[in-house]
């Protein structure tokens, strides 16, 4: 898909030199059009539907290399981690027995997919017994607009207004500029001179920071060597991309049976 990430090649095909043989070129334009072809072919079987950004260290401090990989095998976390959620926007109770926190891109299709597929079914078949905790990772390096829709939910969190806003982003995720952000904002009644001013002055950048920050130190203390959106942690245990409900069923039942 266009948002994705994707290594791009730049091909062309030399024209045959005036008075050369033009059957050459055809056939050589022929073999370019098979490898393509087939190139496309494969990446379409390896169903790719998870935006990973790659974490690589050097000496200094740890890098994000945005690449795409096919989808992982569902694997147990080489570690279980403690993620700090703090006052992020949550829906269940906070002494849920299983908390399941979600690290996402507004602008990430796979993540539209979980939310609209996926989420509603969580919600109405664990109801309290579970807390979903939502946690900004934009990907800005593919997702041009992804940092300030993160923003802009931060403004609409403010005003007690994340979930709806929440929801009119993931539905429209073709139009996430910064007008569109504060039309959606207008849309839901909110103080628009005080979101606009919010989300003006970048003021809520260092909470998206946070979160990110605390993604980083979750991959790297589960030893994930890739990480990227959506991204799960289920009582701490890994899970990564969009899943179908029945993945999200074994990992959810499986936490709840080891708190009994």
């Amino acid at each position: 898909m266009a948002e994705e990430p994707k290594e791009q090649g730049s091909y062309g095909v030399e024209p045959a030199p005036p008075g050369g043989n033009p059957g050459t070129a055809n056939l050589g334009l022929f073999f370019l059009i098979s490898l393509i072809t087939s190139v496309a072919v494969v990446a379409a079987a390896a169903g790719i539907n998870h935006a990973w950004p790659i974490f690589g260290t050097t000496s200094e401090k740890t890098n994000v290399v945005v690449a795409q990989q096919p989808t992982p095998s569902v694997v147990p976390t080489p570690a279980t981690v403690e993620i700090d959620p703090g006052d992020n926007p949550a829906k269940g109770p906070t002494d849920a027995k299983v908390t399941v926190v979600e690290f996402s891109d507004f602008q990430c299709p796979y993540c539209a997919r979980f939310v609209q597929q996926t989420l509603p079914q969580i919600l109405s078949t664990y109801g309290d017994k579970i807390r979903f905790v939502f946690m900004n990772f934009p990907l800005s390096q593919i997702h041009e607009n992804a940092q300030k829709a993160a923003e802009a939910s931060e403004c609409a969190n403010e005003q007690g207004a994340f979930w709806q806003y929440h929801d009119i982003l993931f539905a429209n995720q073709s139009a996430l500029a910064v007008d569109n952000l504060k039309a959606y904002a207008a849309q839901l009644g909110l103080d628009a001179t005080k979101f606009n001013e919010c989300l003006d002055s970048g003021r809520m950048a260092p909470l998206v920071q946070a979160d990110m920050d605390a993604a980083t130190k979750a991959a790297q203390e589960a030893g994930l060597d890739r990480f990227g959106t959506p991204a799960f942690f289920i009582n701490g245990k890994s899970l990564s991309g969009a899943q179908p409900f029945d993945v999200f069923k074994q990992a959810i039942d499986a936490a709840l049976a080891e708190t009994e």
